[in-house]
């Protein structure tokens, strides 16, 4: 049985593609995740994918205290549901704590997918991040995508024999079968003006542990969107969503979704990204759509987009608008940078049957 502990959205979309393939080939598998109220996500799209899971945990929320203590209290949890299910043969994640150090501990082989190694782009020690600290001496085998250089896993203290790339980045995975059908168009399902730009705002992760602190200017940008720009728009919270209600419930221009939408029913009818966090700016980018980074911080994939010129990035509200006036509307084509090899699972699933 093949174990898969899914902590955050852009893995519950990652291995919603792989399960099938686990499937047809004969294995079976257990999906396990965490919820809470004010971080649903994760189940939801495992939902929306037709992904049975299990529900082990919650969330730990922003202090490293609840944090710890959620971890703690979901390594208890694998533990009873393996008394139930029966125990794995392999663990999968992306960068699961308490689901790596649950395999270590019982002597299940442990394969995560890393890639976040450090909470910036040029190594140094201080900035390799919690959860690697915590993960890459327990794990037995590391996937990294082609745009991290393998000698940030190395220089962070992990074996290069443990380390395999893949030449794609995470989000073709998924994002190269959407296509434009004008009946699953979510303008309609919210009674949006079609004869407007259409903007999507996503909140950054800034309670993760690898955000340092949470800035305004993403709250700030909207404003002056919503001032300046003629526009739908349309904010999908990280967490909870209270306080954007406080923020922005009295402009009429602003609506906050409350419910989990799948990607082939916005991103081909948005005219901009104002993206707060890193997988839905990867997204954004790859569908050629224009993208205004404001993350508090730039990874490797951040700077890779960048330096590409796929997206912009800023920390000023002002700055912003400029570009968000000059982009709004145009569509690019970026596809090639996101595929150095084919974007498939079949080299991944075989090096990982190798372990099994």
């Amino acid at each position: 049985m093949i174990w898969i502990d899914i902590t955050d959205p852009k893995y519950a979309v990652f291995f919603s593609k792989m399960v099938p393939l686990w499937h047809k080939k004969g294995y079976k598998t257990l999906i396990t995740t965490r919820y809470s109220e004010d971080y649903k996500e994760p189940s939801k799209i495992l939902t929306l994918n037709g992904i049975k899971h299990k529900i082990i945990g919650k969330y730990g929320g922003i202090s490293k205290r609840d944090k710890f203590l959620s971890r703690i209290e979901r390594q208890k949890g694998f533990t009873e549901l393996f008394e139930k299910e029966g125990y794995p043969k392999i663990h999968l994640s992306g960068a699961s704590v308490e689901g790596i150090q649950t395999a270590s501990a019982l002597g299940i082989a442990s394969v995560n997918f890393a890639d976040t190694p450090l909470r910036n782009y040029i190594f140094n020690y201080d900035d390799i991040t919690f959860v690697s600290r915590l993960t890459f001496a327990l794990s037995t085998l590391i996937f990294r995508p082609f745009v991290i250089p393998q000698e940030i896993y190395v220089k962070a203290g992990v074996d290069p024999k443990k380390i395999k790339e893949y030449g794609f980045i995470d989000i073709c995975l998924w994002m190269k079968e959407i296509k434009k059908d004008k009946t699953k168009d979510f303008r309609d399902r919210f009674d949006l003006d079609k004869n407007r730009y259409t903007v999507l705002v996503r909140e950054e992760e800034f309670k993760a542990n690898y955000v340092k602190e949470k800035l305004d200017i993403l709250y700030d940008l909207t404003k002056k969107i919503s001032k300046n720009i003629d526009a739908n728009i349309v904010i999908m919270p990280r967490y909870e969503s209270d306080h954007l209600y406080h923020l922005f419930g009295k402009d009429k221009n602003i609506t906050i979704l409350e419910e989990k939408i799948m990607p082939e029913e916005f991103y081909p009818f948005i005219d901009l990204l104002i993206g707060g966090g890193g997988t839905m700016n990867l997204e954004a980018a790859y569908m050629g759509i224009p993208t205004i980074s404001t993350r508090s911080f730039l990874l490797f994939h951040d700077k890779y987009l960048i330096d590409n010129n796929l997206i912009k990035w800023t920390d000023d509200a002002n700055k912003g608008l400029l570009f968000a006036k000059e982009m709004i509307g145009k569509r690019f084509d970026n596809k090639r940078f996101f595929c150095q090899d084919k974007c498939e699972f079949e080299k991944i699933t075989k090096e990982i049957e190798r372990l099994l």
